[in-house]
């Protein structure tokens, strides 16, 4: 085939999935775990550790920093409704490609943050504080869009229309990886930080990002088995022909985004998911100054990164298996309630329960986030529409995460010490942990069940 510009987006190309001996869809559900990888650099884990290195060298203080994270999150989380569109008609690959390329490049801008500050602040003689604050702010909009925004979504999207009837253990499996990754992330990042400094740092995982995952994406990703020439499940049905369908998996109807924004279920699943997102990036984003107020070493704080990521991991594997055969909403609950040890493991300060809580609450939390996150869409409202209800689902996300930070640094600025915060959250996850109990699959009421 010669290439041309529209024959390089051909799903045939450079290869033909159907041609394969096996199912694309497994290739599919790597290279959306390895998708959402490569989101890390846009996510509240991968900035923590340079956070330590961008108040030390650029002279900000932890609440302007936290301030110009939320102002840059919240801003990118409100964009992305507006933009959700651009799914539904770019597909996975080419806007997976595109994310790519923007996430790179808004590192490459974030390892010269200060550089139009400072020429600003010598031109016009003015003070480089506000300019600089105004430069970090961009730089973190442009990261959390193209990174925790465009890339995960999809990529998230992508395995959802792959897979349904093993939907559940399929995300659970390509989560292990990704949970392994997220959890590594401090170690790895702080590693490069002190090898190459801050700046080159994250030249290198840029340059990676747009050239390395770029190529990686376009040869791997293709947007729905359908193009492909294949069908969803690999043509598989589970089950036998006498046994009735299970109501929890049949899609009656293909919601549109006003449909699904009037679900009660949509947006207590939201604010489960929401509130973990506050909750974990917040604690990630001061992780070092938390251990400070516990009086735990940075050293330790981070290495509690891997019990988390094992634990977690394992218990992504049981949920992706119960999600296959329970309703999501009893999975919901028992991610709320793992919020709740979490939060709780911090306020009490113990020297022995605190770790044992924390680990035990952010690995519940955690390993049910991957794969329920990716499942709930498709499995309520259908696939026709699903770039744009997931648009404002990781909207939502995006500016939980920008308020987990800022709060954080609220809360210690009034209190001096995080406690308040952990309460509050505590409770919020306890009502939500009742109300999901409610939150039935809006398919189930179309079926008649």
């Amino acid at each position: 085939m010669k290439l041309t510009p529209k024959s390089w987006w051909d799903p045939n190309t450079p290869f033909s999935p159907a041609g394969l001996p096996f199912f694309y869809g497994w290739v599919v559900a790597f290279a959306g775990a390895m998708g959402v990888v490569a989101s890390i650099p846009g996510q509240t884990i991968g900035v923590n550790v340079f956070a330590e290195e961008l108040v030390e060298h650029l002279g900000l203080s932890r609440r302007a920093l936290s301030d110009a994270y939320f102002w840059g999150t919240l801003s990118s989380g409100l964009l992305l409704p507006f933009v959700g569109s651009w799914y539904d008609r770019l597909g996975a690959r080419r806007l997976v490609v595109l994310s790519s390329v923007g996430l790179g490049a808004a590192l490459f801008y974030l390892s010269e943050v200060d550089f139009l500050p400072g020429l600003a602040s010598e031109a016009l003689g003015m003070e480089e504080g506000m300019p600089l604050w105004l430069s970090l702010a961009v730089g973190f909009f442009l990261i959390r869009f193209w990174g925790q925004g465009q890339l995960t979504l999809a990529s998230r999207n992508m395995v959802g229309k792959w897979w349904r009837v093993h939907r559940g253990k399929v995300l659970s499996m390509s989560g292990i990886g990704v949970s392994a990754c997220f959890s590594l992330t401090p170690i790895v990042f702080n590693e490069l930080i002190e090898a190459f400094g801050w700046r080159d740092a994250w030249r290198v995982i840029g340059l990676a990002l747009a050239v390395g995952f770029g190529l990686f994406a376009w040869l791997l990703f293709r947007d729905n088995p359908q193009e492909c020439s294949l069908e969803i499940d690999g043509g598989v049905d589970a089950g036998s022909e006498d046994e009735q369908p299970n109501p929890e998996f049949v899609a009656v109807k293909d919601f549109t985004r006003r449909e699904a924004l009037s679900s009660y279920s949509f947006w207590v699943f939201c604010l489960i998911f929401g509130l973990q997102g506050c909750f974990f990036t917040g604690y990630a984003f001061h992780v070092v100054d938390v251990g400070r107020d516990l009086g735990v070493s940075k050293e330790t704080m981070l290495g509690l990164f891997i019990p988390q990521m094992i634990v977690g991991a394992a218990l992504s594997i049981l949920v992706g298996w119960l999600s296959d055969r329970w309703r999501l909403k009893y999975l919901m609950c028992f991610m709320a309630l793992g919020i709740v040890v979490g939060a709780y493991g911090l306020y009490l300060r113990s020297e022995y329960w605190t770790p044992i809580l924390l680990v035990a609450g952010m690995s519940v939390a955690n390993g049910c986030f991957g794969t329920l996150s990716g499942a709930f869409i498709p499995r309520f409202f259908g696939y026709a529409h699903m770039g744009r209800i997931s648009s404002v689902f990781m909207s939502l996300l995006v500016v939980a995460s920008a308020v987990g930070p800022s709060s954080f640094s609220l809360v210690q600025d009034v209190w001096g010490r995080y406690g308040p915060v952990y309460l509050a959250v505590c409770g919020l996850a306890l009502v939500l942990s009742i109300a999901v109990l409610k939150a039935d699959n809006p398919q189930r009421k179309l079926a008649g069940v």
